[in-house]
């Protein structure tokens, strides 16, 4: 026997967030990047962030895309990518950490 009254949020639940349904619109073309240099900060990029990169897009004028140069992964403005460069994805999202570690 149940007893008590229901919840009054009964029936309002959200559903659970899902990140790969909100951030990653292509699937197969999709990966995760992590960066590692500081050089990204002033574009509020920061090291040990993680970057949403569509390989299917084609860059705006202004995206920030990921490019190949002597085998490294380099990130800059799709402007500013010289002719011949290889860019291998366009970056659509930043997880950016605020805190590490676990909560006190």
């Amino acid at each position: 026997m149940i007893t008590g009254f229901p919840s009054p949020a009964q029936g309002y639940e959200e559903a659970a967030i899902d990140l790969n349904e909100l951030l990653v619109k292509h699937p197969a073309a999709t990966v995760f990047m992590r960066i590692e240099s500081s050089r990204y900060v002033k574009a509020g990029i920061y090291p040990g962030d993680l970057l949403v990169v569509d390989r299917s897009l084609d860059p705006e004028h202004a995206a920030l895309v990921v490019r190949e140069c002597e085998g490294q992964f380099m990130l800059g403005n799709a402007q500013s990518v010289a002719s011949g460069a290889v860019v291998c994805g366009v970056v659509t999202h930043v997880i950016h950490t605020v805190r590490s570690g676990g909560m006190s």
